[in-house]
């Protein structure tokens, strides 16, 4: 029965790399995922930003030029944030910075 040790012995070390390569995949798919979270919430944060900025520019706007440029800036800067937000819900995200944005948003 010493082929069957062999055997045996060659099939562990083959289940053994084959288990440790998925190890691997499952730690990097997770480091790659929480990487995707931090920049969607950077991005959330920018776009909330961004919308701020367009409601002041839009409070402090002269004259028809500027009034419109501050609308259509207020406008696309809402569609960004509307986009992100749904993104990061389907993400299942929920961190409490995605929480605060929102209650600011609000």
């Amino acid at each position: 029965m010493i082929w069957w040790d062999n055997l045996n012995k060659q099939l562990r070390k083959v289940v053994k790399r084959h288990t440790d390569s998925n190890l691997q995949a499952n730690h990097s798919k997770a480091a790659e995922l929480e990487l995707e979270h931090q920049r969607l919430i950077e991005e959330l944060d920018d776009a909330f930003m961004e919308w701020k900025q367009a409601q002041v520019r839009f409070e402090y706007a002269l004259g028809m030029d500027e009034t419109d440029y501050a609308i259509c800036t207020m406008e696309a800067s809402e569609k960004r944030l509307a986009m992100l937000l749904k993104r990061a819900k389907q993400n299942n995200l929920r961190t409490n910075a995605y929480r605060q944005l929102i209650k600011r948003c609000s």
